[in-house]
């Protein structure tokens, strides 16, 4: 569902991009929820929806700002104020043609993927209802996220005991599966930290290595892989650059461990070379950066016929957490999405952003009940990092 029946007359009366950076930055860090972009749209209705992207913050509100230049780089504020916001597709598809001179790829599908998620939220609170059931109703009693454990820094005896620490927390939480990004390319490290992470979190638990692009062709990602089968990885993330499609292809026809990529792609116009081309196991869309609900939608729609589980990746705030999370209720193929536990993040603004959001009971959370993506904002905080 894309465009509903429902009040004609309501209209968009504005778009705003607020630009929100943590006090303490750390460029050198591999965290991208220390900014963010919160997107909202408001209506004549003071219905207001709420979205962001995983992208540089000052680029996208730039790009939502910027005026017309002609009739395929149009001023994005001009295409969308003053159309009704249950049109989503309609918002959509104009959106990508009438900027499509700069925006078909890359930060224009970004843009577009924040403001797509914040008209899911609008129809929600129009209609009293979640997104998840305007996407198509539950296809699973819960949904399950999968703990992202944040990056450890030094191959020290300090950070091998964070790690246990770390993966022995969200094992207590009730996580049924953890992901953490400790692979460098370094084999002894490597396969001493997922020996680690492996005998902390037992042989119940689906343990998910994020490789992070550290292997730089197909034979030394290959022999790197064939190393780590033995703890029996559900899958192992991003192991080649993003653009290596005849690598991941070998991979996948070699490992006998799921392949996963798709983090930096927008459209399902590069998810059909990743999983026709790429042949990955699990293709991972970023809610906002790929294009929002609606795009994320298509994707599953093609992996499924593909026979390809879609596992979202979000390294973000709770308002992307909770897109994911309605994402992954609707959706048959997916079996988890990316969760930043909040205890264990270094991110200010993933801890205190949102005042409401759907949270984890013993590593579950059930269809949330509350209208649009039922999330909250703290503006106190928005006024905090803003910049």
């Amino acid at each position: 569902m894309s465009g509903f029946t429902g009040d004609e007359s309501m209209k968009i009366k504005d778009i705003t991009a607020t630009c929100l950076y943590s006090p303490e930055i750390n460029e050198n860090a591999s965290d991208s929820a220390q900014d963010t972009v919160v997107v909202e749209i408001h209506t004549d209705e003071d219905i207001t929806g709420i979205g962001e992207v995983d992208a540089p913050p000052s680029v996208i509100k730039s790009y939502i700002d910027m005026p017309s230049s002609h009739d395929i780089s149009m001023s994005v504020k001009k295409i969308v104020v003053g159309e009704n916001p249950l049109d989503i597709e309609r918002i959509w598809r104009k959106l990508y043609y009438r900027t499509m001179m700069a925006g078909r790829r890359g930060i224009g599908i970004n843009v577009i993927g924040a403001i797509d998620m914040a008209l899911w939220d609008i129809a929600g609170k129009y209609y009293g209802e979640p997104v998840w059931r305007l996407l198509g109703g539950a296809q699973k009693d819960f949904a399950l996220p999968y703990a992202s454990l944040p990056t450890l820094q030094d191959p020290t005896d300090v950070q091998e005991d964070l790690l246990r620490r770390q993966v022995s927390f969200a094992r207590s939480k009730g996580f049924r599966a953890i992901k953490f990004e400790e692979l460098v390319n370094s084999r002894e490290r490597d396969i001493e930290s997922v020996r680690l992470a492996r005998e902390t979190a037992g042989d119940s638990i689906d343990l998910m290595l994020d490789a992070y692009y550290c292997w730089p062709d197909f034979r030394t990602a290959d022999i790197a892989i064939r190393e780590l089968e033995k703890f029996k990885p559900y899958f192992v993330e991003t192991p080649l650059q993003v653009d290596d499609l005849d690598g991941m292809s070998k991979l996948a026809a070699t490992s006998k461990v799921r392949i996963a990529s798709g983090e930096l792609l927008t459209t399902v116009s590069e998810f059909v070379d990743l999983i026709d081309r790429g042949k990955v196991d699990i293709a991972q869309p970023d809610i906002g950066r790929v294009g929002g609900l609606s795009e994320a939608r298509r994707i599953a729609d093609y992996a499924r016929i593909r026979g390809v589980q879609v596992i979202p990746h979000c390294w973000k705030t709770g308002i992307s957490i909770s897109a994911s999370l309605h994402f992954c209720i609707a959706t048959d193929n997916c079996p988890y999405f990316e969760f930043l536990v909040k205890e264990l993040a270094p991110s200010y603004l993933r801890l205190k952003l949102l005042k409401k959001e759907p949270e984890p009971n013993d590593g579950r959370i059930r269809p949330p009940n509350s209208p649009g993506l039922g999330i909250e904002l703290n503006y106190d905080v928005v006024e905090e990092c803003r910049k």
